[in-house]
């Protein structure tokens, strides 16, 4: 009887989000299906990163897509989109489904490059209620899987998010690492790759106003040619 509580008890903590580790926050019983809802962020505020006051003025393209001699790459700014549009979106790309050539059993897609992962949006309190569950290293090891919320997992890496996303998404077969392969994923706005364009630009300046087409002369002004 108190060895299968105990079993009991490690199961429902490995399994409540309220009790795993947490970032920023302490430990509460949440409640997901509670009359009021809540909204939850990552990092506060004052933890995001932001940019330098003395930095140059940059903006952003959101997408581009990119051809070399290894195919084509699609670099994505990541900043505001929600992580299960972009997964699902990220996963249609890796697997060709846009190309004209697509074959479900062939590795015929695209390259993902996205950045500023760490601006990623869950709706609603997803980040305190979703959890991963990482083995150790088989589904029968005694202590069960490594649980960890969200937010923890963001505060390690934010980069894992999304990559966790869009591995769901990918079927479950063996071309899987083949696909994973051709997603790179960065926590900030720009990636390391040479050769293939940013997504985060400098802004360029406006154009120069043009000069006046006719020129003002003072009437009292003398003669430059003095009279003969």
């Amino acid at each position: 009887m108190f060895r299968s509580a105990a079993r009991w008890v490690r199961k429902v903590r490995r399994t409540d989000p309220s009790r795993t580790w947490q970032s920023f926050r302490d430990a509460k019983v949440i409640n997901p299906f509670a009359e009021y809802q809540w909204t939850s962020q990552p990092y506060p505020d004052y933890n995001m990163p932001r940019v330098a006051d003395d930095a140059r003025p940059h903006r952003t393209l959101k997408a581009i897509s990119h051809h070399d001699e290894k195919g084509w790459w699609h670099i994505i700014d990541a900043k505001g989109r929600d992580v299960g549009k972009l997964a699902a979106f990220a996963s249609q790309l890796l697997q060709g489904k846009h190309r004209c050539d697509y074959a479900p059993d062939r590795v015929k897609g695209d390259s993902v490059i996205i950045v500023n992962a760490i601006h990623l949006h869950f709706p609603g309190h997803t980040w305190d209620t979703k959890i991963y569950r990482f083995y150790r290293n088989r589904k029968t090891d005694p202590r069960g899987p490594k649980v960890v919320t969200a937010t923890r997992l963001m505060m390690l890496n934010p980069s894992i998010v999304i990559s966790q996303a869009v591995k769901g998404m990918l079927p479950k077969n063996l071309l899987r690492p083949n696909w994973l392969r051709r997603l790179y994923c960065y926590p900030g706005a720009i990636h390391p790759h040479w050769g293939i364009p940013q997504v985060i630009v400098p802004a360029q300046r406006g154009p120069e106003l043009s000069p006046d087409a006719f020129t003002v002369q003072d009437a009292e002004a003398p003669d430059s040619i003095p009279d003969k």
